[in-house]
């Protein structure tokens, strides 16, 4: 299902010429010099292509001839695009100087290639890189001046491609160039012919699968999505691809579009190690919208607090009002159905999470749904995620609410556990529960920080996207049971009438912290520092000890009896300290604390 949703996509895009996608015998390569040669061979200048980045030079990107995939001790050249060291025959790197004359070896394979499928064509393009080769000495790499501005470039790597001097077009863009190079793979594929597991067609099986690139984590030559390299994956005899046959056009095909989507930011978010990639079965404002709620709804999130996932709207004025309105409102877990008459429901949305393993990728997870279902999910999600919060701050993210996971003091995206981003993410679009797992580390990690008061980096406070997924895991998990007590549905504001003692309780521990604070203006550490996490859970033994402290705040402060009032209130509603408190009630405690102490320092509306 994977595989076949990405050929979809893949005859979608080819379809498209603004797409750029190549088709089969061509990929998307790095490009970081252009020779610029005669007819008759010699070479007239050396040119840097692309931009110079921060701390070195960015190749552009454009669509060479398919790459062979190849280990350091392999040599195997690639066609009209390559580095130094098969171009020029130069010993750019520490492997190649202990090995004296691999690199004119290397030149040697790529002269033999490149005779192979050039010397049938008439093209000048063609033969100017074959006399190029004819005339180049490889000691001259070092002292020739065409090369001296790109020397450096060439040194770490960056691979070269050839254009007739006067020309813009490069020499593998040459129609008969293509043709030939074309003619040339098809013949010498030598592959078993078998039925395609994805096109259900008769063709030549793939051997190997081309490589992904753009995963997080994964190697940087790229990692397979499917692939059989060890005896114990084989079977019935069947060597690497023939144990899961799919051709070769569809090989290339669910590879490039999957390269495509990894390349491209709308489509592409990371969230943990996991890159999750999106798309839709047809192009419009439904993938639109999808794109800019994706981005919001599962950004990336880093320490400083800002999410990367920006929402930038449609360009196309017509479509961009429709889009705004629906992505607000469901952003926000406001009501969606007036806004969707526009929208095609019916579209099939695909998200798909991977994970670097080696040379390989591991499927996090693969979701499929309609337009319609996604974004009810999106917005029910989101609805009981709204809590009482700071002005200004926007909805919160996967990648924002899971990095509330990782310890305070080293707050990276490595640091959050692998297995919650697919368990987070499936109940999100399946409008399941929410993880117990990340529920329970979040609780964790809110009691490890009160109990390390010595610690100046640690937040000590129970912060919003905290206690927003404590509200909204609490919330779905009774909605989703039937059962429990129908008063101790959680509000997005305070709710001084909820029933659950451990949110009466959060409250009350929040007057108590206020007193504290009023009788001693300015204190550095408050209860909360050296109490929260035994209140949070045995409050028996704690809530007695406080409330005697509070009567000395209470009647130290200046308006102590303002406090005393709304504690005494809070204490109507308890009718007795608990030894412990399970899970759940710590959720209520949190929120109940979180939200009192809201409403506090909130301005009074008139």
């Amino acid at each position: 299902m994977i595989l076949q949703s990405l050929y979809e996509l893949y005859q979608r895009l080819a379809a498209d010429s603004r797409s750029g996608v190549p088709r089969q015998c061509y990929c998307m390569g790095n490009a970081a010099v252009a020779l610029e040669i005669t007819v008759d061979g010699e070479l007239v200048n050396a040119v840097p292509l692309g931009s110079q980045g921060r701390k070195k030079p960015v190749p552009i990107r454009l669509i060479v001839p398919d790459r062979i995939k190849r280990s350091s001790t392999m040599i195997a050249p690639n066609f009209l695009c390559d580095t130094a060291k098969y171009f020029l025959g130069a010993e750019i790197g520490a492997d190649e100087r202990k090995v004296t004359g691999l690199a004119k070896e290397c030149l040697a394979k790529t002269r033999e290639l490149h005779r192979a499928v050039l010397r049938a064509i008439t093209d000048e393009g063609a033969a100017a890189v074959l006399a190029f080769w004819d005339r180049w000495n490889p000691d001259e790499y070092g002292t020739n001046e065409k090369l001296a501005l790109v020397r450096d470039v060439l040194d770490t790597g960056g691979n070269i491609v050839f254009r007739l001097a006067g020309d813009a077009t490069f020499v593998h863009d040459r129609l008969e160039v293509m043709q030939a190079w074309e003619h040339y793979s098809n013949q010498s594929s030598g592959a078993t012919l078998g039925q395609c597991l994805v096109t259900g067609r008769t063709g030549p099986v793939a051997r190997l699968h081309k490589s992904i690139s753009g995963i997080a984590g994964a190697q940087s030559t790229g990692a397979t999505l499917v692939s059989f390299n060890i005896p114990s994956a084989e079977s019935y005899g069947k060597k690497q691809g023939t144990n899961s046959p799919v051709s070769e056009s569809a090989a290339f095909a669910y590879a490039t579009a999957l390269n495509w989507l990894t390349s491209n930011e709308r489509h592409r978010l990371l969230i943990g190690d996991t890159t999750v990639v999106f798309w839709a079965e047809k192009a419009g404002p439904e993938e639109d919208l999808m794109l800019e709620l994706f981005s919001g709804a599962f950004g990336t999130y880093e320490s400083d607090g800002q999410s990367k996932a920006d929402q930038q709207i449609v360009n196309d004025e017509k479509a961009s009002g429709q889009v705004r309105s629906l992505l607000e409102r469901a952003m926000r877990g406001l009501p969606v159905d007036a806004e969707m008459t526009a929208f095609d429901q019916g579209v099939r949305f695909y998200l798909l999470g991977l994970a670097p393993n080696a040379a390989r990728l591991s499927v996090r997870f693969w979701h499929v749904d309609t337009f319609g279902r996604l974004l009810e999910k999106l917005n029910t999600h989101f609805r009981e995620m709204s809590i009482d919060h700071r002005e200004g701050e926007r909805p919160i993210s996967v990648g924002r609410l899971l990095m509330e996971c990782a310890p305070a003091v080293d707050r990276k995206r490595e640091k959050i556990p692998p297995t919650l981003v697919g368990a987070l993410m499936r109940s999100i679009l399946q409008g399941t529960a929410y993880p117990q797992s990340l529920y329970t580390a979040i609780i964790g990690r809110i009691r490890s920080d009160f109990d390390d008061p010595k610690n100046p980096k640690l937040e000590r406070k129970i912060n919003y996207p905290r206690a927003a997924f404590l509200k909204a895991h609490l919330t779905r998990k009774r909605r989703i049971a039937g059962g429990g007590n129908a008063k101790e549905v959680l509000r997005e504001m305070l709710d001084p009438q909820n029933p659950n003692t451990g949110y009466q309780l959060g409250r009350l521990f929040a007057l108590l912290e206020k007193a504290q604070q009023d009788a001693n203006p300015g204190i550095n550490a408050t209860i909360k520092d050296r109490y929260y996490a035994s209140a949070s859970s045995t409050p028996g033994a704690v809530f007695p000890v406080l409330i005697r402290l509070a009567q000395h705040h209470l009647a130290k402060s200046d308006y102590g009896f303002l406090v005393d009032k709304q504690i005494e209130s809070v204490m109507t509603q308890i009718k007795r300290f608990p030894a412990h408190l399970n899970l759940d009630d710590q959720g209520f405690f949190a929120l109940g604390y979180y939200q009192q102490r809201n409403a506090l320092y909130r301005k009074t509306e008139e």
